[in-house]
């Protein structure tokens, strides 16, 4: 047996130089072993068992245990040259669509108040008004939110609450806190409702861009370093990813949802292309593997929402959690308790391979009755497949069935009880058609049975031209047909001309024309102009002006017993770091104050467009914002004065929804001034003499004259001179409405000798 031996050489993996000189074994057996630290460097998978013991200490492996790798060893260069295949490597994960969580700044306290006020005038000379308020006020984290209607019909004024809650969002959790009036979830096989109360759930808008069901994970391999590009549908998603040698996983592709393919094309060092092509089905109804969702409520049910006599109903507590069991497979349990009723459910969603998607669910309740609702027990099964596809046919088929002694949650005693329900759904394109066909059916214990069918198609005609046709007919002791066309001709500016023409089950037409151009995003005019053959609706007219601090608008109707004209207005007004402002509707957006120093009519960009513009203390109102959400706001270098000094002139503004936030640009007002400095006997200050100037770290020089040119003064400011043979000191103050650099003197300057 030969004796081992070390060498130092150059090691080359599939072509790629290790750093470095590589100290490898040559073990007594003829093999070949390399160290810990150079397997690693390789991203060589460990073979199976216990590292070797190296004869100089070290820990290693050896090159022959790995199935499938070669070598060559030339002591001539020095160098050991090893092929290994792709299985050989650790592998690479690689996140394509990686989350990105951004988490939004507090905000100052402030509040704003939306309004939408109407008034309508009949041929009668009978007005109606009404307006809706809703206030929000925020601070931190939270805001609270309370509206009401107040309407007049003519004859009697009512007040009508609508919300009043408390809530706060923790964007960093995916969660929501809300206390008061609030809607709850519902689940997949009961129904949200109305209620007082407590809310905490999972909101996963909190987190914009983030997504909640499973994303395709790709996979590959290769031999050499490659490059890969990611092809979604026929189009380009991701380029220039960079991946090792060996087999490789690419997660959180980012693809649309239903069918669809995805390939991968990977180029190796050599110029070498592999496409890899996968067939993919996502749905928006599953959870991705190990990722939850929740709601629990509790609270009090509300009964006349949006009338005078709205209260509050019986006492519930409900709670509902899914869970994604697998990145194919979600499960779904709900909860829901009542003094007079309990239920509970489960639900399954599940993929059908790359073809589509099914779910299935079953719920029980147990009702003792209350005076609207008699006592029972009873079931509701429901069991449906979906299939949705970017290009090609989608559908579903949904099958219901409800006990008779089945009771729906927040429900009245006058209320039908349904039976059962089938609706199914088919659309394709038909070369250059697309066509959709609908049925429903729905029956109740109380005999009632509905059926309708439905059918439409549309095609695209010369240049944007699109016409569509639909028909339904309504089967059952309500039967009839209805019909129609329409004919959508785009325009220049946003501008379009749809005419459309409708028969109903009565056996009449309808025939319309409509012209309109909406109003800009910014301030700007939108009209609308409409004619039809209806006699109650003969002609209309409406115009729409967005400015700043509001929308405005008017309607004209004229026709047979029903002239009308009716004027609208709504926006919001509010406060926050000291700025009073009217602007257009807020409501669940959000809002920024910029302050730009005390600067006036400075243009502040928002995501490149002017935004707003600067008023006399520095301070604009920028709208529009995204919640949780980076918000680009800046701006310009080369339309703010030339003596001010700039900190930054880019803010990522990232506010709460319902809320503002106060964004500080980093600039300042620099005032200089030329000053001729004379001592208490009318002698010039002498020449190089340092004035210090307080507040501020300033320290300056005197020339000839007495002359010194101060820098970054401010309204007040105290001057301190000294020179070799003594010194003197006095108060200078600017006008802060005078020049920015003024020539003051000669001053002077108290206790000079």
């Amino acid at each position: 047996m030969r004796q081992a031996e070390s060498l130092l050489l150059e090691v080359e993996v599939n072509s790629e130089i290790l750093p470095g000189i590589v100290r490898v074994e040559r073990l007594a057996d003829g093999r070949l072993a390399l160290p810990v630290e150079a397997w690693a460097a390789a991203r060589l998978r460990p073979p199976p068992g216990e590292p070797l013991v190296l004869p100089d200490g070290q820990r290693g492996y050896a090159l022959q245990d790995v199935t499938g790798l070669t070598h060559e060893l030339d002591l001539g260069r020095l160098v050991l040259q090893v092929k290994a295949p792709a299985t050989a490597f650790v592998e690479t994960s690689l996140a394509i669509g990686a989350d990105r969580a951004t988490f939004p700044t507090p905000s100052s306290p402030g509040f704003y108040l939306n309004y939408d006020a109407t008034l309508t005038r009949t041929g009668g000379n009978r007005d109606n008004s009404g307006i809706f308020l809703e206030g929000v006020a925020f601070s931190g984290k939270a805001s609270f939110v309370s509206g009401a209607v107040v309407r007049d019909n003519g004859f009697n004024r009512e007040t009508v609450r609508t919300e009043t809650y408390w809530r706060q969002d923790l964007p960093g959790r995916r969660e929501t806190l809300v206390v008061g009036d609030a809607v709850g979830s519902g689940g997949a096989w009961s129904r949200p409702v109305r209620y007082g109360g407590i809310r905490f759930a999972r909101d996963f808008s909190l987190t914009p861009g983030y997504i909640s069901y499973p994303l395709p994970t790709l996979s590959g391999s290769a031999a050499l370093p490659s490059a890969v590009n990611v092809i979604v549908n026929n189009q380009r998603r991701s380029s220039g990813l960079n991946v090792g040698a060996g087999p490789f996983d690419l997660t959180q592709v980012p693809v649309v949802t239903g069918s669809g393919e995805v390939s991968l094309v990977v180029r190796d060092l050599r110029g070498v292309e592999t496409v890899i092509s996968q067939r993919y089905y996502l749905s928006p109804l599953l959870l991705a593997a190990g990722l939850s969702d929740f709601s629990f409520e509790a609270g009090a049910l509300r009964r006349n929402f949006g009338q005078p006599d709205s209260d509050y109903g019986p006492g519930f507590a409900a709670a509902t959690y899914r869970y994604g069991i697998t990145s194919a497979l979600t499960g779904e349990g709900r909860i829901e308790t009542q003094k007079e009723r309990q239920a509970a459910g489960v639900e399954v969603t599940g993929l059908l391979a790359s073809l589509g998607s099914a779910r299935a669910a079953a719920a029980w309740s147990c009702s003792q009755g209350d005076a609207r609702a008699l006592p029972g027990n009873g079931g509701r099964y429901l069991l449906g497949i979906e299939r949705s596809a970017p290009a090609g046919a989608s559908g579903s088929l949904q099958w219901e069935h409800f006990d008779a002694g089945f009771e729906q949650f927040g429900s009245l005693g006058e209320e039908t009880r349904p039976k059962g329900r089938l609706q199914a759904a088919l659309g394709m394109p038909l070369g250059e058609l697309s066509l959709g066909m609908s049925y429903t059916r729905q029956t109740t214990w109380e005999g009632d049975n509905f059926r309708l069918a439905a059918v439409n198609v549309g095609t695209r005609l010369f240049g944007n031209v699109f016409l569509s046709l639909y028909a339904n007919r309504q089967f059952g002791t309500q039967q009839g047909w209805n019909a129609g066309l329409s004919l959508i001709m785009p325009l220049e500016k946003q501008r379009s001309v749809i005419a459309t023409s409708n028969h109903n089950s009565e056996g009449r037409f309808t025939n319309t024309v409509q012209a309109s151009q909406p109003p800009p995003i910014g301030p700007g005019w939108g009209w609308r102009l409409n004619a039809s053959d209806q006699a109650r609706q003969q002609a209309q007219a409406g115009a729409t002006l967005n400015t700043h601090f509001g929308q405005f608008l008017a309607d004209f109707n004229t026709g047979t017993d029903n002239n009308a004209i009716r004027l609208g207005a709504n926006g919001s007004l509010g406060w926050l770091a000291d700025l009073p402002f009217f602007t257009r509707r807020i409501d669940h957006g959000a809002f920024a104050v910029v302050r730009v120093a005390d600067l006036a009519g400075v243009p502040v960009y928002r995501s490149n467009q002017v935004a707003a513009l600067t008023n006399a203390r520095g301070l604009a109102l920028v709208t529009d914002l995204l919640p949780y959400q980076q918000n680009q706001l800046t701006i310009d270098p080369a339309e703010l004065p030339f003596d001010i000094e700039i900190g930054g002139t880019l803010k990522m503004a990232t506010p709460y929804a319902r809320s503002g936030v106060v964004v500080d640009f980093p600039v300042r007002r620099t005032r200089n001034a030329l000053v001729v400095l004379h001592q208490a006997r009318g002698a010039p200050v002498p020449a190089g003499a340092r004035v210090s100037v307080q507040p501020g770290n300033g320290d300056f020089v005197v020339g000839k004259r007495g002359e010194a040119y101060l820098m970054d003064l401010g309204d007040a400011n105290h001057l301190a001179v000294t020179w070799k043979e003594g010194g003197c000191a006095l108060d200078v103050a600017l006008d802060p409405a005078g020049p920015s650099e003024p020539h003051l003197g000669p001053l002077a300057c108290a206790g000079g000798h």
